[in-house]
């Protein structure tokens, strides 16, 4: 009896020793995809600026193709939309600088100047305890070994300065990664085109059966986190303004701080809106508890006005992922990634969701409905 042996069975036994390998030698393939990671880390950054900046970008190549419409002129649509898309973020962060760090340096100068009677106590009472003065004067110095002492204390400098030069090395590291990625995101946004059309050729040629699929998958995963960034960022704009607004008309300090960290944290959902309460309720209590009791009910009332009038007029259901699911992605996310999980998590919920809906009712022949609640 002849066995007839065809390319899948190849393909399968192919994959099965390398799953063997890879699990035989794990600590080594361990190592060697942390240093893969390590490596293309900056390009993977990179690619989440281009595609933030491309939201960015597509609204001035609009703008200007409306502007100039000759042919000569269209040669300069993708500089003058890169030049205007970065402009703007960087503006936007030096704004944010602006307002925050005064506002910050001012509130912990204030709460040192409420305070300084308190650290002078604390100061007094160790000047002048009686038990720490016998303490001091039981320590027999004749004796003290200071072999040990100074041991001790070229131990604790050369730890103090090796925590100084890791630190100082994480740095430079960090700024370099950044500016490879930024660099990086720019020659992507440069060549996009030609990156796509290679990326579809790519998929047309070894893709087969499966490149129609993949590209809805790809698309719905790109229309989910556009939707939801472009959405959040307008509701967290109008939030963070009529913060600033509110709580000058009610003359509470920190409007313009508090206004800019509401509007950021505004972006991380569910949990932003405690975040960024809890920070402002902080800042003003130093200065005033009736104000800081004043501020916590004039932000819930606001939040509870986002959540119900500005938010579904602003996104809508863009997303099209019930809230109960938006709270497991939040806490899923939150627990991978921290922050960033956390507003990452919720628009890849989204597609998924979307994805299985439309499955679904492909699978019981109805029509599909991609944005149920």
């Amino acid at each position: 009896m002849k066995i007839k042996i065809n390319r899948r069975h190849i393909s399968l036994a192919i994959v099965a020793f390398i799953l063997y390998l890879a699990i035989r030698y794990w600590p080594v393939v361990d190592k060697l995809l942390r240093r893969v990671y390590s490596a293309i880390i900056p390009l993977l950054l990179g690619c989440v600026v281009a595609y933030i900046v491309n939201l960015v970008l597509r609204q001035y190549e609009g703008l200007y193709q409306r502007l100039f419409k000759g042919d000569k002129a269209q040669r300069f649509k993708r500089a003058f939309g890169l030049v205007c898309s970065y402009l703007t973020i960087i503006l936007i962060l030096a704004f944010v600088v602006r307002m925050v760090i005064p506002e910050l340096v001012n509130c912990i100068e204030m709460l040192v100047a409420n305070h300084g009677k308190t650290v002078n106590r604390f100061l007094t009472y160790f000047q002048e305890n009686g038990s720490l003065k016998e303490f001091w004067q039981s320590i027999d110095l004749k004796h003290f070994d200071w072999n040990k002492a100074g041991k001790y204390l070229t131990v604790g400098v050369g730890g103090t300065v090796k925590t100084v030069m890791s630190t100082a090395s994480s740095i430079v590291s960090g700024v370099t990664t950044m500016v490879v990625a930024i660099f990086f995101s720019v020659y992507l946004l440069i060549f996009k085109e030609k990156l796509g059309r290679q990326c579809r050729q790519l998929l047309r040629t070894y893709g087969g059966r499966i490149e129609r699929p993949l590209l809805h998958i790809l698309k719905t995963f790109d229309q989910s986190y556009s939707s939801y960034i472009v959405g959040q960022c307008k509701d967290a704009a109008i939030l963070g303004a009529a913060c600033f607004v509110g709580m000058k008309i009610l003359r509470l300090p920190y409007a313009s701080m508090i206004g800019v960290v509401t509007c950021f944290t505004a972006l991380i959902p569910i949990i932003g809106a405690i975040l960024g309460a809890s920070v402002g309720v902080v800042l003003i209590f130093a200065v005033s508890p009736m104000k800081a009791l004043i501020f916590l009910i004039f932000i819930v009332v606001l939040q509870q006005f986002d959540n119900r009038v500005t938010y579904p007029l602003v996104v809508g259901s863009s997303i099209g992922l019930p809230s109960v699911w938006v709270f497991a992605a939040v806490i899923i996310g939150g627990g991978f990634s921290g922050v960033v999980g956390m507003m990452m998590t919720v628009p890849l919920f989204a597609a998924i969701y979307r994805l299985i809906v439309e499955d679904v009712h492909r699978r019981q022949n109805k029509p599909t409905i991609t944005n149920q609640q």
